[in-house]
């Protein structure tokens, strides 16, 4: 190859100012090239055209280092169709920093070679898009993986699994209402998991670099697989096994512009091991944010410095959302860096199910928000049960993940409403139903920012599995082909998105104090128990009335909908709950329920108050009531000493 070589191009030492931006990059001059070159032995490039089946091995010349960096022109070629690998000893192996990799191969299937690196040197037409900066009071986050999305055949779309077959759901998600996506990995990495099954995924993910997968699967068995992703990788490049076309690159910078069209942010999950620097971890996410317009990452790292990277200027305006309590703590003050709350996840499923002495856990969900940071609220996620799971089982079902069901929480703070898994019951399935639409109300009438995982809105079940790391099949793909409960659902969780986007109060910026602030004669948020003014926050309560006062709100309500009171009842008993009276000449209204019962409001001169069935949330709005008009529904009590009893007749 050294004839090769030498016709082709002329090595050059690298002006020592320019080692940066490490990787390889083609100039007018030539081909630059920078690596890191830790430890002794001859490092350097591997260079490959299609006219050559062998690779030209370049190494680094004489005093090109600066530190560990070794950089190095090669001046005069121009073969913008090559592709690489980098070498260093006897290791061979792929440029970190590269932005294509040459044909990876599909989905699940064991590579015979190191799939090579490319330089990504051509254009792309974004048409005048610019990225989108959503503040967190006013974001709806929407979870996905790109390939479960849209793989099972029920998804409708032509190309299923892939960045084109999201593209083709965006419709879908804008009715629905969200306008933030967040994408479960979707940079290069191998989704081959190790040989030696029985190690932990943390055990299996050692190194920075990616490795080749070990050879084996001659028994005909099926390569385990993480379908998840949460591994080191090619950090800059998409995942070229989640594009239908040749071209990754264009296909995803297609799916970022046509989600901006629509209105909705792009958001990226990315999980970086330990010992990454945080240099480098700025490098990715600016990439990110530059070649490819991201709006928002979700940080996945147990070291992670988020006082110097929410402290970039070029992030912002960037959604940096991270879990970990001490990256949170790093970037108090930072109003682009929100925190992913397993408190609020946690306790409202244990709220809802009913459990003793959550009321004050759940007034305190409810209300969190904070001016120095974003609170991001989530009931179901990826890493456990789906919201209809929540509500069908009450013991994880990972038998299928090959590990004798011992992997998974085995704590999910899940009720399975009297019967585990499938249930043709009338009885049970209206419980179910009530249950999720619980769960979807307290999410979006709580303050912070509501994340949804995709196919909970339709309650697409996982089949009682909590941890489908490994599941690239039917447990883990939506299925979209949608029961009589998920139509329901998926209405209703339309319509609490449309409510919460038109009313201000129900997303404050800052923290309901619960004072009049405003001297209007009511706070910006209350509470109210059996009597109004008076909340019980006593262990063994499970109800409470919450009042918003749109008064507070940052811009204006209307004035017949400026009062929102929601009547809470996780009970399994009739309820009653006081209505604060309202100004002169306005009434309380029913707006919806959770169950299909037609909840009850009295008002008299004596009392007003609203009966609410066992295991309900009421809400009502404000309004006047012109002559004609349909009037709130009004009961007056026969029997004071049926308080409380969930019998027939109260229900």
């Amino acid at each position: 190859m050294e004839g090769f070589m030498q016709k082709t191009f002329q090595v050059k030492q690298a002006d020592r100012t320019r080692m940066y931006p490490l990787g390889v990059s083609f100039e007018e001059e030539g081909l630059r090239i920078s690596a890191v070159c830790e430890g002794a032995g001859e490092a350097g490039i591997i260079l490959y055209d299609k006219r050559h089946r062998e690779g030209a091995w370049v190494p680094f010349p004489e005093n090109c280092r600066v530190g560990a960096v070794c950089s190095m022109l090669l001046s005069g070629y121009h073969d913008r169709n090559c592709s690489y690998l980098f070498y260093r000893g006897e290791e061979i192996y792929q440029d970190p920093f590269c932005k294509r990799v040459e044909n990876p191969g599909s989905y699940g299937e064991r590579k015979p070679s190191l799939p090579r690196c490319q330089v990504m040197s051509e254009s792309y037409d974004w048409e005048k898009d610019v990225n989108v900066s959503i503040p967190y009071e006013e974001m709806i986050l929407y979870a996905l993986h790109v390939r479960g999305f849209t793989r099972h055949r029920s998804s409708g779309v032509k190309h299923k699994g892939t960045y084109a077959g999201v593209t083709e759901k965006i419709p879908y998600m804008q009715e629905l209402g969200i306008n933030m996506a967040l994408l479960m990995p979707s940079y290069e990495f191998d989704e081959i998991m190790p040989e030696n099954t029985a190690q932990t995924m943390e055990q299996a993910v050692l190194s920075y670099k990616q490795e080749l997968p070990e050879p084996g699967g001659d028994d005909g068995k099926k390569p385990r697989l993480n379908y998840w992703g949460y591994q080191p990788g090619l950090y800059y490049v998409p995942k070229s096994a989640y594009a239908y076309s040749k071209d990754a690159v264009g296909e995803f910078k297609d799916m970022v512009k046509a989600f901006h069209r629509a209105g909705i942010g792009v958001s990226m999950q990315f999980y970086f091991p330990p010992e990454m620097r945080t240099a480098d971890i700025l490098d990715v996410l600016k990439y990110w944010v530059l070649e490819y317009h991201i709006d928002g990452f979700h940080l996945m790292s147990a070291n992670l410095s988020m006082d110097l990277i929410a402290g970039d200027p070029l992030l912002a305006e960037t959604m940096l959302l991270t879990g970990e309590w001490n990256a949170r703590r790093g970037g108090d003050g930072k109003r682009n860096v929100g925190w992913l709350s397993d408190g609020f996840l946690y306790d409202m499923r244990r709220f809802i199910k009913g459990d003793d002495n959550m009321i004050n856990q759940f007034l305190f969900h409810v209300r969190e928000n904070k001016d120095e940071i974003g609170i991001v609220n989530s009931i179901a996620r990826w890493d456990g049960f789906r919201l209809v799971d929540l509500v069908s089982y009450e013991r994880k079902h990972n038998e299928e993940n090959g590990e004798d069901n011992k992997d998974g929480m085995d704590y999910n703070c899940s009720w399975n409403c009297g019967v585990e898994g499938k249930s043709r019951k009338k009885s049970i399935q209206e419980l179910r139903l009530r249950q999720m639409k619980n769960a979807v109300t307290i999410l979006f009438m709580s303050q912070g920012t509501p994340l949804l995982y995709s196919g909970d809105e339709f309650a697409n079940t996982q089949g009682g599995n909590n941890n489908p790391y490994c599941q690239d099949n039917d447990v883990a793909w939506i299925k979209w082909n949608q029961t009589g409960m998920g139509r329901e659902l998926l209405a209703y969780t339309k319509f609490m998105i449309t409510l919460r986007k038109a009313h201000g109060i129900l997303h404050s910026k800052t923290l309901l104090r619960g004072i009049d602030t405003l001297s209007c004669g009511f706070p910006d948020i209350s509470f109210h128990g059996r009597e109004a003014w008076r909340p019980d926050t006593s262990p063994a309560s499970r109800c409470m009335g919450i009042m918003y006062c749109g008064f507070y709100a940052a811009e204006g309500e209307r004035e017949d909908e400026c009062f929102f009171y929601i009547a809470v009842n996780m009970h399994w008993e009739v309820n009653y709950l006081g209505l604060p009276k309202l100004p002169k000449g306005k009434i309380w209204i029913y707006r919806a329920s959770t169950g299909k019962e037609i909840p009850e409001i009295e008002e008299t001169a004596a009392s007003q108050e609203i009966c609410v069935p066992p295991r309900t949330i009421v809400l009502c709005t404000t309004g006047n009531v012109p002559a004609g008009a349909q009037k709130p529904l009004r009961k007056k009590r026969q029997n004071k000493g049926n308080q409380g009893k969930g019998d027939e007749k109260n229900r």
